[in-house]
C-alpha cells in the first residue's frame, strides 16, 4: 500500500492503516529516539508517545512541506525536547574558558571502524546536555540558533556543550579504539 493511502487510512483513524505506517516507520523513530533517551524518558516510552501524537496530528501532515520521515523524526525530537524542559535540569553551563573557535572535526571521532551500535553507545553516555546539544547539531542538523531556542539556553551555551561534547568523544573513541585494538 502506498504512503498516501495509509495516510488517509491513519487520518480515519483506520487501525490497519495504524499498523502499516507503525511498521513502516518504527525503525526511523525507535532509532531517533534512541538518541534522546534518559533514565526518566526511556526511548520506547518516547517512541510510543510519537506514535500517539503522529495518530492523533496526522492530518496536520503536509506532503508540500517534506517528507513524512522528516515530520515524525521531528516530533520525536519535539516530544524528547519538551521532556527536557520540562524536566528542567540544570545540564547546560557555559565555561567561559573554552575557545569555541576551535572547531573540532566530529568526523575524526565518530568516523572510525567502530560500529553503529559503539557509536550510539558513546553518544548515549554523554551527560545530558552534552548528548542532546550533540544530537541536535551533529545528527539532525539544528543550527546553534534553533538548539538555544528550543532549550531555552544561550547560543554561546549550545555551542559550548557541542564542544566539550565533541572533546569527551574524541577522547572515548580513542579510548575504545585502545582497548579493542591495544593502542594504535
Amino acid at each position: 500500500m502506498e504512503l498516501e493511502d495509509i495516510l488517509k487510512g491513519c487520518i480515519r483513524k483506520d487501525q490497519y492503516c495504524q499498523q502499516l505506517l507503525f511498521k513502516r516507520y518504527a525503525e526511523l523513530v525507535y532509532t531517533t529516539c534512541r538518541r534522546y533517551d534518559s533514565e526518566n524518558y526511556p526511548a520506547k516510552d518516547l517512541m510510543q508517545d510519537t506514535f500517539i501524537k503522529v495518530f492523533d496530528k496526522i492530518d496536520y501532515y503536509d506532503k508540500s512541506k517534506g517528507k513524512f520521515e522528516s515530520w515524525i523524526s521531528r516530533i520525536a525530537i519535539n516530544l524528547a525536547l519538551n521532556m527536557i524542559r520540562k524536566q528542567k535540569r540544570s545540564i547546560y553551563e557555559l565555561n567561559p574558558n573554552i575557545e569555541l573557535t576551535q572547531q573540532m572535526s566530529t568526523d575524526e571521532a565518530l568516523h572510525s571502524d567502530l560500529s553503529e551500535e559503539e557509536i550510539l553507545t558513546l553518544i548515549n553516555n554523554l551527560p545530558p546536555g552534552y548528548k542532546t546539544i550533540f544530537n541536535l547539531f551533529v545528527i539532525d542538523g539544528f543550527s546553534h540558533n534553533d538548539i538555544a531556542k528550543q532549550l531555552q539556553i544561550s547560543t554561546s551555551t549550545s555551542k559550548s556543550q557541542l564542544y566539550k561534547a565533541r572533546k569527551m568523544l574524541q577522547k572515548r573513541v580513542k579510548d575504545l579504539k585502545k582497548q579493542k585494538y591495544g593502542g594504535f
